[in-house]
């Protein structure tokens, strides 16, 4: 994500990007397709040795989840973080919000939240330039967006798609940015707000948080 490179490069975090890299099989593995996740993970693996990677970072807990525990029955022992984390330690190297800060309800991604036990790192990330707000089910009792499981590329066979629910959920708190840490979240709501309102709030990950508090390209910072 760009605006991950940017807060990471204003920070003065080195970092390298993949290129040749697989999907980690993170959709495959839930939902049962095991030799599609042995096939991604073996050749992934192989490219990560040979680029004698040490530690990784991804926007994605999905990613992080299946990198740091399912892909151990590959071989792979690799060390993985979550963005949130990173930019929660970065605290101190970011600016702060100028003038009026914006209300912002967080959504606690499944795969984050109750799989990771991560809930206080990406509200302090938005905390720094934002207001945070919880829906009334959140942290360990955060409801789904609808896309894990695989549920992504299935849907709902009836009744209310869980997308739209949440995201009713999360537009009837009033805040003007709808917070998110997970690319699937992502394009789930994406979908969803549509067909919720005629004027939704924003949609931006943590790192688009962040990195909309940055001085303009070009400008040294303080």
């Amino acid at each position: 994500m760009l605006a991950l490179a940017r807060v990471l490069r204003h920070a003065g975090v080195t970092f390298g990007v993949l290129r040749k890299e697989k999907c980690t099989g993170d959709p495959a593995r839930r939902l049962g397709n095991d030799l599609a996740v042995s096939q991604v993970a073996e050749s992934n693996i192989e490219m990560l040795r040979s680029a004698k990677v040490g530690k990784m970072v991804s926007i994605c807990p999905h990613c992080v989840r299946t990198i740091g525990t399912d892909w151990q029955e590959f071989g792979g022992t690799f060390q993985i973080e979550h963005h949130s984390r990173l930019l929660a330690r970065l605290d101190g190297r970011l600016p702060a919000a100028q003038g009026t800060r914006e209300k912002v309800v967080f959504h606690d991604p499944c795969y984050l939240g109750r799989y990771q036990n991560v809930y206080e790192e990406p509200r302090a990330v938005i905390a720094r330039t934002a207001d945070v707000t919880d829906p009334g089910r959140s942290r360990e009792r955060s409801f789904c967006c609808g896309a894990g499981g695989g549920q992504m590329f299935l849907g709902e066979e009836k009744g209310k798609r869980v997308n739209v629910e949440r995201a009713e959920e999360l537009v009837a708190t009033g805040a003007q940015v709808i917070g998110t840490a997970c690319p699937f979240c992502q394009t789930m709501f994406r979908d969803a707000l549509g067909a919720v309102t005629q004027s939704p709030p924003k949609l931006l990950d943590i790192a688009q948080i962040a990195a909309a508090a940055l001085p303009a390209a070009g400008t040294k910072p303080a």
